[in-house]
C-alpha cells in the first residue's frame, strides 16, 4: 500500500542550459509514476562526469536527446539510492519501504521516479552515499574490463585509477584475479594503493607513455593521443576508450570515433566503449561489494542544497573517487 505523500518536494532545478553555478534548489510538483514506475524517497544521489555536460547542453548534437532550447528534464541526477515509497500499479517486484539502488530521473531532489527494472536491492549494511556511487560509475568499470577481456592473469592498466570509473576499474580487475597497475596523480597514491591495485604509477614523476605490455588498457582520461596510446598494450591487447561524461563531449566523441578507425590498423585492438546502464551489471557488481571485494569510496557527501558547488567540483575533475548529494 502506497503512503500519503506530499504534493511539493525540494529539488535542484535548472530551467536552462549553462553551468553547475547556476543550479538553485526549489520547490517542485511531487514527481507521478506511470504503471511501471515507482516513487524513491532519495536518501543519497551519485554525481557523475555527464550530470555537467547535461546541464551545460554539451556536445550540441545531445540536445536531440536533451531538449533543444531548455533541458526536458530540468531536474538533473540519474543515480540513486533510497527507499521505496510508492509504486504504479503494474509493479510487482518493489514494496513501499523496500531499500533500492539504480537509476532514476531527477535524482537531485528529495522524490525521483525510477523504473521498476532499473533498481536493484543493495547488500545489507551498504550505507545510502555508498550505495549511490555505484551505478553509472561501477558498471561502466565492469563493461569497459568486459570488453577488454579482462580475465584472471591478465594484466592490466588503469588510465586515471583515483577517478570514480577508475577506483572502481582497480577493484573489480582484482577480483576478477588480473594483475593491476593504476596511474594517478601524487596525491592519489595511498588512495589507489589501498584499493588493492598491485602496482601504482604517479604521472607526474614517470613517463606513462613508455608503459607497454598490458593485455588491457583502460583509458579513463583520454590524455595520450591514440597512435602512442594504442602501443600501452600488448600485441594481440585491447586498449579500451571509456565514454561516459568524456564521450559525451566533442573531443571525447571525435576520440571514439578515431578508435573504431584506427583498430584495424595496427597489433593491438581498439575498443570504444560507452557505457549503458544494465540491471543485471549492477547486480553483479553488488554481489562482488557483499563480498567484501568491492567496496565505494566516497570522497564526499555534500546537502542537496549544495549542489552547485558539489557538481562542479565533480565536472572539473577534482574528486577522488566519488561524490554525492545528500536529500
Amino acid at each position: 500500500m502506497n503512503t500519503a505523500l506530499p504534493t511539493t518536494i525540494r529539488a535542484v532545478r535548472l530551467d536552462r542550459y549553462g553551468s553547475p553555478a547556476d543550479l538553485e534548489q526549489h520547490e517542485v510538483a511531487m514527481p507521478i509514476p506511470d504503471d511501471h514506475q515507482v516513487v524513491v524517497r532519495v536518501r543519497a544521489a551519485g554525481i557523475n562526469r555527464g550530470d555537467g555536460l547535461a546541464i551545460e547542453g554539451v556536445p550540441y548534437a545531445a540536445r536531440l536527446s536533451y531538449g533543444l532550447t531548455r533541458p526536458k528534464r530540468p531536474v538533473p541526477g540519474t543515480d540513486v539510492a533510497g527507499t521505496v515509497v510508492a509504486v504504479g500499479a503494474g509493479v510487482t517486484a518493489w514494496r513501499p519501504g523496500d531499500p533500492v539502488v539504480g537509476w532514476a530521473s531527477g535524482a537531485f531532489a528529495q522524490f525521483a521516479v525510477a523504473a521498476d527494472d532499473a533498481l536493484v536491492a543493495p547488500p545489507a549494511g551498504l550505507a545510502f552515499e555508498e550505495a549511490a556511487a555505484l551505478p553509472t560509475a561501477a558498471v561502466t568499470a565492469l563493461q569497459a574490463l568486459r570488453l577488454g577481456g579482462v580475465e584472471a592473469g591478465r594484466r592490466v592498466l588503469v588510465l586515471g585509477a583515483s577517478g570514480g570509473v577508475g577506483t572502481f576499474a582497480v577493484q573489480i580487475a582484482k577480483a576478477l584475479g588480473a594483475e593491476v597497475t593504476g596511474v594517478c596523480s601524487t596525491r592519489n597514491v595511498s588512495l589507489v594503493e589501498s584499493l588493492g591495485a598491485d602496482h601504482v604509477i604517479d604521472y607526474t614523476a614517470a613517463d606513462v607513455a613508455a608503459l607497454t605490455g598490458y593485455d588491457a588498457v583502460i583509458d579513463l582520461v583520454g590524455t595520450l593521443p591514440l597512435v602512442r596510446a594504442r602501443r600501452l598494450a600488448a600485441p594481440g591487447g585491447t586498449y579500451v576508450v571509456v565514454g561516459g561524461g568524456q564521450a559525451r563531449s566533442l573531443t571525447g566523441m571525435r576520440r571514439f570515433a578515431g578508435a573504431a578507425m584506427l583498430s584495424p590498423f595496427g597489433r593491438q585492438r581498439l575498443r570504444p566503449l560507452f557505457a549503458t546502464p544494465k540491471r543485471e551489471d549492477l547486480a553483479q557488481v553488488l554481489e562482488l561489494v557483499a563480498a567484501g571485494a568491492v567496496r565505494p569510496s566516497v570522497e564526499a557527501a555534500y546537502d542537496l542544497a549544495d549542489a552547485a558547488t558539489a557538481v562542479d567540483f565533480v565536472h572539473r575533475g577534482k574528486a577522488r573517487g566519488k561524490v554525492v548529494l545528500v536529500a
